[in-house]
């Protein structure tokens, strides 16, 4: 099995730094943990001690939303997928994490100050990912911030990657056809640069959201 720092370098940035979140959160407790869009559980090894679930199935209006209680899942995590949900649905979308979290949920997002870069990127690439982006748009963090607000959700936000190294990567990885060199690429800008990366300018901001009575 790969070393979790082998992982691409862009999920391992977003997923290490969602694991120190929950930490805070955690308290010694084992938690129950939904990871939405994780279709693959690769969040699962960087949470050893929680029980983590992956939701695979998209949570729109007309799907019902989650098909589970309310606050049924200590945390809900959400990672680079709200830019894939359509604009109109994004309120719902948040909606349905608050409503199901008991202690919080953690969204993260790349935002939409990243578009230049990601054109360039996409450009050069031609990624279907950041394609998708380009179709519904990268959320705008004030937007998402009065959603929260109006949701009665209490937020902390956090910057992560660095856009100017995220850019640099995304356009070298694209040159390396490689596995295992990808693979060891990625593992040194993962235990070299990652752990400075969490900040402005940033490619993405994550969200530790709470209900105001968890």
């Amino acid at each position: 099995m790969p070393a979790i720092d082998e992982l691409g370098f862009d999920r391992f940035q977003r997923f290490q730094a969602t694991a120190e979140l929950i930490a805070g959160l955690a308290s010694g407790q084992r938690l129950s943990i939904l990871d939405v869009g994780g279709f693959d559980n690769a969040l699962a090894p960087f949470l050893p001690e929680h029980d983590l679930r992956p939701w695979g199935e998209k949570v729109l209006s007309s799907g019902g939303g989650l098909s589970l209680p309310d606050g049924s899942q200590d945390v809900v995590v959400a990672l680079d997928v709200l830019e894939h949900v359509p604009p109109g649905e994004r309120r719902f979308f948040l909606a349905e994490l608050g409503r199901v979290c008991r202690l919080a949920c953690v969204v993260g997002f790349p935002i939409k100050t990243a578009e230049a870069a990601e054109a360039l990127v996409l450009e050069l690439t031609g990624s279907a990912w950041l394609a998708e982006h380009r179709q519904h748009g990268l959320p705008d963090p004030a937007e998402v911030e009065a959603i929260l607000g109006g949701l009665g959700l209490a937020f902390e936000r956090h910057p992560n990657a660095c856009l100017p190294s995220w850019t640099a990567m995304m356009l070298l990885m694209h040159g390396v056809q490689d596995l295992g060199l990808r693979a060891r690429i990625s593992q040194f800008f993962n235990r070299q640069y990652a752990p400075l990366e969490n900040r402005e300018p940033a490619y993405r901001y994550i969200y530790v959201c709470r209900p105001s009575q968890p």
